[in-house]
């Protein structure tokens, strides 16, 4: 290959667990940004031969070009550290294809007693500054985006770090959304970066390598607060977990079924919390001072506060003389007080609190209307007024109706 009239070598880039994984010809400046992004990664550069892998970088005027399944077209980057992160996003998917024993999760995780803190992905809940944050604070990371899960049984699963490095979202908040010396400990540790991104380069030994495994020790859910004066760490049910972590996988190939038959058992044995917070140092503080209890003891779990949980969508309103009941192909799963219904043909999930499984019994027994549900509920709940209730049953009603879980009340229900 040539570029201005000057060959250019092509290399194949091995990875483990992968075998070739990147074909590259010149772009020096985004191999140094992807090896950096992978430290804990041992990573190979060899003559390239044979067939080219999926994923391929080729100098270009103007930048480097990226091809992959998720460019097939090519996309042209400006930036090493731009091209880095996208192709190292390409080599997360290409090494879970190839291995497909373990499940991927879009989560940070970080290592406390011996076992792994999860915290699921949350849009702004400022992950990534907490993951550095906790870095700071002495844990081992083993991821700030990813971890891959095993399949070892009930109360067995381990979660294997992906030995990428921290990636921290540019430019930085300032004071007092973060602390001053959080803001020092990332100059400090800067690895590469650009007008969007900058990858942390932590101490020796702090970044968990690629393979790496521990035990899950908790689930921790996200919620970043400025108007906080200190951090909060509140129990949750089970079942916020779960739905958390249905939401953030990779598996995408695999059917809702096998997904809870791997989760349900996970989040039966796993303490789940929320913590809130309005700066990521005072997280911290709050999370080493708390966890390791949380971790080594089991606490009572909250209710969870939900009627039917899944993509929440602009449902039409049903008729209240309407008669309905549980539809065809319907599966259920238990978790504490919550139960999950999965939408067979979909395959998409609903989460049900307690007064959804009272709805969702009545519908099972009989076909039945809105207003007698509603009636019914209304001699259970006297303190709650009857147009509240009225108003509830009949929006729980429409999102079952349009997730086709229920239908018209003539039809014959089968429960597997």
């Amino acid at each position: 290959m040539t570029r201005a009239g000057t060959a250019i070598e092509a290399h194949d880039l091995v990875l483990p667990g992968i075998g070739p994984a990147v074909r590259v010809s010149g772009c020096p400046d985004v191999v140094a940004a992807f090896t950096a992004a992978l430290p804990g990664w041992s990573i190979d550069a060899v003559p390239a031969t044979g067939l080219a892998p999926s994923i391929r970088l080729e100098a270009v005027d103007g930048g480097c070009r990226h091809v992959s399944p998720s460019y097939p077209r090519g996309l042209t980057h400006q930036s090493p550290v731009s091209a880095a992160c996208a192709v190292v996003a390409d080599v997360i998917e290409r090494f879970l294809e190839l291995n497909p024993q373990w499940v991927g999760l879009h989560c940070a995780s970080v290592e406390l007693n011996g076992r792994l803190v999860l915290f699921p992905e949350t849009h702004r809940a400022g992950k990534s500054t907490l993951v550095a944050a906790l870095a700071g604070g002495g844990l081992r990371v083993f991821g700030d985006d990813v971890l891959v899960l095993d399949d070892e049984g009930p109360g067995r699963t381990r979660g294997m770090a992906m030995g990428v490095a921290p990636r921290l979202r540019l430019p930085l908040p300032m004071p007092p959304a973060v602390d001053v010396s959080l803001l020092q400990y990332a100059e400090t540790h800067a690895g590469p970066e650009d007008d969007r991104y900058r990858y942390l380069d932590l101490p020796e030994g702090q970044l968990a390598e690629h393979g790496e495994a521990l035990p899950l020790g908790a689930v921790v859910l996200l919620e970043r607060d400025e108007r906080l004066t200190e951090a909060e760490l509140v129990p949750l049910a089970p079942g916020d977990g779960l739905t958390r972590l249905l939401r953030q996988h990779f598996a995408h190939d695999l059917p809702s079924e096998a997904l809870m038959a791997r989760f349900l058992p996970l989040m039966q044995s796993l303490p789940c919390r929320l913590l809130r917070y309005p700066e990521p140092l005072a997280a911290t503080r709050r999370l080493l001072a708390a966890m390791p209890g949380v971790i080594d003891g089991v606490e009572e779990a909250s209710q969870a506060a939900a009627g039917v949980s899944g993509p929440r969508r602009q449902t039409a309103a049903v008729d209240a003389d309407d008669r309905w009941r549980a539809a065809t192909a319907v599966r259920e799963y238990e978790l504490e007080a919550d139960r999950f219904l999965i939408h067979v043909p979909s395959g998409a999930i609903y989460r049900l609190n307690a007064t959804g499984q009272l709805v969702w019994g009545l519908l099972k027994e009989e076909a039945i209307s809105g207003r007698e549900i509603a009636e019914l509920l209304g001699e259970l709940h006297t303190t709650v007024p009857s147009s509240q209730i009225r108003v509830d049953v009949q929006a729980l009603l429409a999102d079952l109706v349009h997730a086709e879980l229920v239908g018209r009340g003539n039809g014959v229900r089968t429960i597997f």
